[in-house]
């Protein structure tokens, strides 16, 4: 008995043992490999009430914000560092990137924001720019751009239905939604159809509390939004079929759970400028954004290449 009970301790010092129970514990046991989750967070320049991930990694943040009676539209606002003006961020309806509807959005190099809805068909080549039923519409006082960081809000309308990935009904509970950030620049950044690099900064899904971002104060904060923004002339249709269906293989996410802190403080969100013409699919933001990154204390969530193998 007493050989028996030394064997037992030297397994239990085993850093090998405990970490395949551990792989074993969250593979069996969903709920004991946290999902990186919305939080509650208020926009400082409009006061729009959002569900928001932010990884505090990453310093990306994509909130959305929706009517008591979800119908096909939302509010949705990206936040993310810079690397002296380049860079960029997006979303996917779905934890899988291939299929669904994504929007991208990054600086345009005039001052301004440039975004696109786009449609990946894999995992290599850039997502190409996409049009349907579906436009955005920015939301000039609570959009900002400078060297360091990006804020762009807008009312997504058309945006929720089941053939782009996330649909009214689903809208009543919890969602699956994805993220991706870059940090190398977007090559023809002026135009709608600029070329996305690799998402090298970070890339995952969350779980996205529609239920909680539901306000009765919705039609006020969608009527800040601004004049629809049109596709670029070489914009495909989305097409309702692509994807696999599946959550896909570029996920790479280890869901650390680490806690985000605030780069910014609680109070979060940009001023920006006025809204000035749209080219291709952009808006024009005069004004520096003021660090909006942090705020509440999450489950941050952030994929980067090699995170999974950490001790």
């Amino acid at each position: 008995m007493a050989r028996h009970s030394q064997r037992t301790r030297r397994a239990r010092r085993s850093p090998g043992v405990k970490k395949g129970i551990a792989c074993l514990a969250a593979l069996c046991c969903p709920a004991a490999a946290q999902k990186a989750a919305t939080l509650a967070f208020t926009d400082q320049a409009t006061g729009i009430q959002f569900q928001r991930f932010f990884g505090a990694k990453t310093g990306f943040g994509f909130g959305v914000a929706l009517p008591t009676s979800p119908s096909t539209s939302f509010i949705g606002q990206l936040s993310f560092p810079l690397a002296n003006g380049a860079g960029w961020g997006g979303f996917s309806l779905t934890g899988d990137m291939e299929g669904p509807l994504l929007m991208a959005a990054w600086a345009d190099g005039k001052g301004g924001v440039m975004s696109s809805f786009r449609q990946a068909f894999n995992e290599d080549d850039d997502p190409p720019e996409v049009s349907g039923l579906f436009t955005v519409r920015p939301i000039a006082e609570a959009t900002s751009v400078n060297n360091t960081f990006l804020t762009y809000t807008f009312l997504c309308e058309g945006c929720l239905d089941a053939s782009l990935g996330l649909s009214a009904a689903q809208a009543a509970g919890t969602a699956e939604m994805g993220w991706a950030l870059g940090s190398r620049a977007v090559q023809n950044q002026a135009s709608s159809a600029g070329v996305l690099t690799f998402h090298n900064s970070g890339f995952g899904d969350f779980q996205a509390n529609l239920k909680a971002a539901q306000s009765t104060e919705f039609d006020t904060w969608a009527a800040l939004a601004g004049a629809p923004l049109t596709a670029g002339a070489a914009a495909r249709p989305f097409s309702g079929n692509a994807g696999n269906g599946g959550d896909g293989d570029d996920d790479d996410s280890d869901d650390e759970g680490d806690s985000g802190g605030a780069a910014g403080g609680a109070t979060g969100g940009t001023t920006g400028g006025t809204t000035g013409g749209a080219i291709g699919g952009s808006t024009g933001v005069g004004g520096g954004a003021i660090d909006g990154g942090g705020g509440n204390t999450q489950f941050d969530g952030d994929d980067s290449d090699g995170d999974s193998d950490d001790d």
